[in-house]
């Protein structure tokens, strides 16, 4: 099963009796509001986001390098993210399953 964005913000309209276009405009400012966060992150700190309790968004800067093979490689500096899922809310989802 593929949940997408559009299910979600169908959903929470639905749910919540919103305007669909209100709900996706919401959706879009935290989208952006977010990439802000993340394409702020600098050599010296950091960034992470929580969306929701368990799940973040962590990134990180990493710096221009040189790589010396038979050839020389220069890594231009770029910003790497990952998305973490905690231990409690894995094992939240396993306990609900278990009622």
């Amino acid at each position: 099963m593929i949940i997408t964005q559009e299910n979600i913000v169908k959903r929470i309209s639905e749910q919540e009796d919103i305007n669909i276009a209100t709900v996706r405009k919401i959706f879009k400012s935290a989208e952006d509001i977010i990439f802000d966060y993340l394409s702020s992150t600098t050599t010296s700190e950091n960034t992470i986001v929580k969306l929701l309790d368990g799940l973040s968004l962590e990134c990180k800067y990493i710096p221009a390098k040189e790589i010396h093979t038979y050839d020389d490689i220069v890594c231009k500096p770029k910003i790497w993210t990952k998305s973490k899922i905690t231990r409690y809310y894995n094992r939240k989802l396993n306990n609900y399953f278990k009622k």
